[in-house]
């Protein structure tokens, strides 16, 4: 792969993570390093009207919607936009310094977009996903242009960090004042993070994505806890586009299963694994779309004689590709949360799990999507996407658990119901007796009354006797039907 010359080869970063449930989304929105995003530099026009307002419905809206997403982009004024503005950097799997060198040491020259940065919001189920890219460079001056091996070693370091062996980097501007800035990805104003503790080191080392990820989300995190899905790795999505065509097949499988799995690029996999076709497919002779568990990635595989709209695919498609990317992974994350709370709900505490119920019921109808796009190509990546991030899966087992917490609820309902029936019973039996019981004695009153007076006549003695008589035993008769009706 070393003799395969790219033309564009480029990394998105994805990480995931979640935060405190009860979290204010204007303590994750209002802060010192993040603004809310309108719609100048982002399109959706691709997407189906609702799968569209998932993203787009908080942009203008003066009440923020907390079944739809909240999209951030770096202040202006905030470090990274200083610190990665036209600069060329240097990554490196060693110190920049020189120290601990090896026969495996390599750095490459790459470029990291201040624009790309974001951070996708999702208030309803307190999730949020950090974006940012960082694309090879090629250098005119020393004739280098990046090559496909370039691009898989560099897709390896940059979804690490927090290891040891995590990515360095360092201006490669020679002047010291510019190696002096990474210092700003030190100064936080809030507690870190990540306990990285190097201190002024970054200027000759190199500073590492660690720093960058203390940086951007330390004051979230002092608002809200977070906490990461994965403590080690981003989610990497590739686009890569070679000079010209890569006609050898072993080539193009190689490539697409290193840049979608996690292995190291020392790593020699199986011939049944790098042909198996189940991770991706080509919507056209020149596009190969692919996902993993650990990540994506598009080939576009086309040469100088293919038409032009093959040739500019990354200007239109990949950039759409990548928020079916975004989509997807959010989805996971939201389940995996929600997962998370219902594992941990107190079996005995039915009002959390009749608001469980309604938060997935909700989630199911503002968040989770069959098709997401008019396209064939949109719609069938997204298919790929919901495949191997398992998130039917995932789904399935959750409904498992909220079912059972609803037979829970249910079970509960019918045993209240059956304490309160008896309660009942045992209530309209002592009333019964107690009425019972005055009958009589109302009864014997008036009998001895009755026999006292000699002068009344014999009719007037029958009906003295016999209305209070016939009065309870009507009474009597209610009452049974009424009990009986209440058993019912």
């Amino acid at each position: 792969m070393n003799g395969v010359s790219l033309e564009k080869g480029i990394v998105h970063l994805m990480l995931p993570f979640r935060l405190r449930p009860g979290t204010k989304h204007t303590s994750v929105v209002k802060n010192d390093i993040w603004v809310k995003a309108d719609r100048e530099n982002i399109q959706f026009d691709f997407l189906l009207e609702h799968v569209r307002e998932f993203f787009t419905r908080n942009f203008m809206a003066r009440d923020t919607d907390e079944s739809a997403c909240i999209i951030l982009k770096l202040r202006t004024d905030a470090v990274p936009v200083k610190l990665f503005n036209n600069r060329i950097y240097w990554i490196s799997n060693r110190p920049l310094d020189g120290s601990n060198k090896s026969d495996n040491t390599f750095r490459l020259p790459v470029f990291i977009d201040p624009l790309s940065f974001r951070i996708i919001y999702y208030p309803f189920a307190g999730i949020c996903i950090l974006i940012y890219s960082v694309e090879l460079a090629r250098m005119e001056y020393i004739d280098y242009r990046p090559t496909l091996s370039d691009f898989i070693k560099l897709n390896y370091l940059l979804r690490i960090f927090y290891r040891h062996d995590e990515a360095y980097f360092i201006s490669h501007n020679e002047r010291s004042e510019e190696k002096t800035k990474a210092t700003h990805l030190l100064n936080l104003k809030y507690p870190a993070v990540l306990d990285i503790g190097e201190g002024d080191e970054v200027i000759t080392k190199g500073w590492r994505p660690s720093h960058l990820i203390n940086f951007l989300i330390c004051e979230i995190n002092n608002n809200s806890k977070v906490e990461f899905f994965n403590h080690s790795h981003f989610v990497p999505f590739c686009y890569f586009q070679p000079v010209n065509e890569m006609t050898e097949v072993q080539s193009i499988q190689r490539s697409i299963f290193y840049l979608r799995n996690v292995y190291d690029f020392d790593y020699t996999p199986g011939e049944a694994v790098v042909q198996s076709h189940s991770e991706f497919f080509q919507p056209f002779k020149q596009i190969f779309y692919a996902a993993s568990l650990e990540g994506a990635v598009i080939i576009n595989n086309s040469s100088p004689k293919d038409p032009e709209f093959i040739r500019t695919f990354y200007s239109n498609s990949f950039k759409n590709s990548l928020w079916v990317v975004i989509l997807g992974l959010m989805q996971r994350s939201i389940v995996l949360q929600l997962m998370k709370e219902v594992s941990d709900v107190d079996p005995d505490d039915h009002k959390k799990i009749k608001e469980y119920l309604r938060r997935y019921t909700g989630m199911s109808l503002k968040a989770l999507f069959s098709k997401i796009s008019v396209f064939h190509q949109h719609n069938d990546f997204y298919d790929l996407i919901i495949q191997m991030l398992q998130i039917n899966e995932l789904q399935t087992e959750l409904k498992d658990e909220l079912t059972g917490l609803n037979n829970l609820q249910r079970q509960f309902h019918e045993d209240d119901v059956e304490r309160h029936e008896i309660v009942e019973k045992q209530y309209n039996r002592r009333l019964n007796f107690i009425l019972f019981a005055l009958s009589v004695l109302s009864l014997a009153q008036i009998t001895y009354a009755i026999l006292g007076n000699e002068s009344m006549p014999l009719s007037k003695h029958f009906l003295a006797i016999g209305i209070p008589l016939g009065l309870g035993i009507v009474m009597w008769e209610i009452l049974k039907i009424r009990n009986g009706k209440t058993l019912e």
